[in-house]
Parts: C-alpha cells; structure tokens; sequence
C-alpha cells in the first residue's frame, strides 16, 4: 500500500466525521479567519493532534508491509547465492607459463623471454596444481590476439564475455593477426606454442599493445567451464624495425644508437659521433672517466629521465676479461678493465687490487688514475707474456728516465735486498706481496704459484 492511497483514505475518514461541522452556520466565517497564516498553522498543529490516531494504524500497517517485503526479497536472493557462485566459478585455469618480450616484430615467431619456448598449461584454479588426466587434459586450445588493456588490474578472474569483447582481430583487407599453429592439443595438461607468428603491428589500437590469449576450442564438446589463459602486455612492430632494433643485454661492440634514446642518426647520434663515440664500448668508457663531460654532450635536449634509461641500459653490457694499463711517471702502472674502471696496481713485480690498498695508497692511485683519463691514448692492453717459473710478468715500460720513482718506492734495478729468493721488501706506502703475482682477467691480488723445487 502506497502512501498517496494511504492519505486518500485517511482524507476520506476525516473528512466523513467532519461533515457536522461543516454544515453548521459558523462554517463560512471560519474559512474566512483561515485565511490567515498564523490561523492555518494554528488549526493545522490542532487538526493533526486531533486526527492523528487515525492516521497512525494505517501508517503502521504500510510500514509492516514495507519490511516484510523487503525481508522476503533479502531471504530469497540469500538462497539463491550459492547456487549462483557454484555455477559461475570456475574449477580449471589455463595458464601461459613464462612471460612474453615487451617488443615483438611481425613475421618472427612467437617465443618467450630469453627464447625460450611459450607454454600453456592447464591447471586446478584452487591449488594450481597441474591437470594431467581425464578429458581436460588433452583439450584442443585456440590462440587469440587481446587488447593490451584488458586485464590490466591484473585480476584472478575474469568473465568468458569480458573476454571475448577484448578480441582483437584483423584490419579490413588484412590478413588473420595470427599466422601458423593457431590451435594446438594439449599433452597431460601442457601445449607448446611451436610457429605463430603477427602479421600486423599494433600501433592501430588505442592501447597500442597486444596481448596473448588462449581459451578452450568452440569446436570442443566438453561443457566444463575453463578459465581463458591471458599472457602479459608487449609491443608489435614491423619486421623491418627489427633493424633499429635495441639490444638488451648490448654488445661492446653494438653501434651506440643500439642503446635507449639514441636513435639511429639522430640529434644524439650525430653528437656522439662527432665526439669519437661510436660504439657502447666508447659510450662506457667515457661513462666512466667523465660522466659530466658526457652529460653535457648531450645538452638538454635529452632529459635526466632519458639520460637515466640511457646509462641504465649501457651498464646491462656484458664486459669482456681483456686488461689495459697505464704507465704513470713513477714506475706505477695501473690495470683497467675494458671500459677503464681500475682494478688494480702493478708496483716492480708485485701487484695489487685496488681493494687491498690502503686509503693512502688510494689517494695516490686516484691521482695517478685522473692523470690516465687526462691522455686516455696512453691506455693501452695490457698482455701478459708466456713465462718460465724463474721469471716475473712482463709489463710495459713506464716512459721517462729509468731512476723515476714513486716516492717510497726503491728504484727500478731493486737497492733492497730481498728477504727471500724473488721476493722484494716493499717500503713506503706499498705492502709487502708475494713474488710473481701475475695480473689476469680475475684482477691480480691473486699470486702466482711457487716455482718447483731444482
């Protein structure tokens, strides 16, 4: 019962039990003074004290009736709750296993990270563990192209119609976005995703990705419902951009445009080149000896951001065990690895890392090393030389006079005398090393084996 029927018939009771007064003659000159403001409200506040017992049982029936209804909608929707649950969830997922490379390129074959081989599995969606029985097992699995925005809250589940309304497919007058082994059967629970391939790039739709998905075949007649696989969000771009293509982890020897930012005769491009700095290897070496210098090459066109994954990618290179050395004044030469970070120091026949010395012998090396980066030419590979077991390594002449000397350092041609056959008695700043240290790609803090006895 609604409340304009409610107050419909209260009007009609109260206005059956006032047709008395109505009728009397006084009736016209009460209207009158009703007129007034102060009068109606007045008569208002006596009229409700006066009606209100009977307006109160049937505004008590309306309300009883409300909540009763209210409670039977709540019970039967409660008892209609696990049931609902029970046929929506799913009790089997399938699942890509590895992730896909953020950049993919048309007409290359689909692989995960590291090329390594895509899997799809089929597992319990409770406990994850693998399905490797009864019909599931051996299903046929389809492979479709998503929108790289789906899922991108990353939930557990999803519905079979969100789902489908993020397939993707081919642009008018274009092949399938798929090419190759589009269905594959799974074996005890697991496919192997063998030769597809993208026809298409995916800079056509909104989010500009794709992503990967995998469901159970139409053509299936297994009426289980099984949770659609949906791999990770990556690029697709036109095979001929696999040239431009970035390197991760670069090579040494990769162009410098190989590294991110630095695009292939671009602004960045041109300015390193015209500094000398053609390759990552030339990138990290000026890295390392002046990174200033380097930043302000590059001016302020490229970002701190850009600047940042720039340096960042260039440090993912992978460095080779060649040694380069430098021949200071004193008779000192100091080892580099192959970009010319220091690892070590090489004193008379003795040599030592960098981690050995002490601060002041640090500081030293430091001076030393600022010299170095000053006549970068003057660094040279350093080749240790095949050696009887009597002889120590052969290092490279320092320039200069041969009485140059580190101070605390005894000149070349050894006025101490050795405490044991081979083994110099260092003085100065130097500790004391064993003899025949033999500096390598490990660094050189590691001595040489004893010869064998006569």
């Amino acid at each position: 019962m609604d409340l304009k029927r409610v107050l419909d018939i209260v009007e009609e009771e109260v206005v059956d039990g006032d047709e008395e007064e109505l009728a009397s003659p006084d009736a016209k000159r009460r209207r009158t003074l009703l007129n007034s403001s102060s009068m109606q409200e007045a008569i208002g506040a006596q009229y409700m004290q006066k009606h209100l017992p009977k307006l109160e049982p049937f505004l008590r029936r309306v309300v009883q009736e409300e909540v009763h209804n209210v409670l039977i909608r709540h019970i039967d929707s409660a008892h209609r709750l696990p049931l609902q649950l029970k046929t929506s969830s799913k009790r089997y997922k399938l699942q890509f296993q590895g992730n896909l490379p953020q950049t993919l390129f048309t007409g290359n074959r689909v692989e995960a990270e590291n090329k390594q081989p895509l899997r799809i599995v089929l597992t319990d969606a409770v406990n994850n563990q693998l399905i490797t029985s009864g019909p599931l097992s051996s299903m046929k699995v389809e492979l479709l192209v998503l929108d790289g925005d789906f899922n991108a809250d990353e939930r557990l589940e999803h519905t079979e119609k969100e789902f489908s309304e993020s397939i993707v497919f081919e642009r008018e007058g274009k092949r399938p976005l798929l090419s190759g082994e589009v269905v594959i059967v799974l074996e005890k629970g697991v496919g192997s995703v063998r030769d597809i391939s993208f026809t298409d790039n995916s800079s056509w739709i909104r989010s500009r990705k794709f992503r990967l998905g995998a469901r159970m075949s139409r053509a299936s007649s297994i009426e289980e419902r099984v949770q659609e696989a949906v791999s990770n969000p990556f690029l697709v771009k036109d095979h001929r951009g696999e040239v431009y293509k970035k390197h991760h982890p670069p090579a040494l020897a990769d162009d410098v445009w190989r590294l991110e930012k630095i695009g292939k005769d671009g602004v960045f491009h041109k300015k390193l080149a015209d500094f000398g700095i053609h390759t990552v290897q030339d990138f990290l070496r000026n890295l390392v000896m002046d990174q200033y210098g380097l930043r302000g090459l590059l001016g302020s066109g490229m970002s701190n951001k850009m600047w940042e994954s720039t340096v960042e990618h260039a440090r993912e290179c992978v460095l080779d065990d060649k040694l380069y050395s430098y021949c200071s004044e004193h008779g000192i030469i100091l080892l580099f690895n192959c970009i010319h970070e220091i690892i070590g120091v090489v004193v008379g026949s003795n040599c030592f890392s960098v981690n050995a010395l002490t601060a002041t012998q640090k500081a030293l090396v430091v001076k030393l090393q600022q010299d170095a980066y000053k006549f970068p030419g003057r660094i040279v590979e350093f080749k240790v030389q095949s050696q009887s077991a009597d002889q120590s390594p052969t290092a490279p002449a320092p320039p200069g006079p041969a009485s140059a000397q580190m101070p605390g350092i005894p000149p070349q041609g050894g006025q101490s005398s050795p405490t044991r056959r081979g083994e110099p008695t260092a003085t100065g700043p130097w500790p004391a090393a064993p003899p025949r240290c033999r500096p390598g790609p490990g660094g050189c803090s590691a001595p040489a084996p004893p010869p064998p006895p006569p």
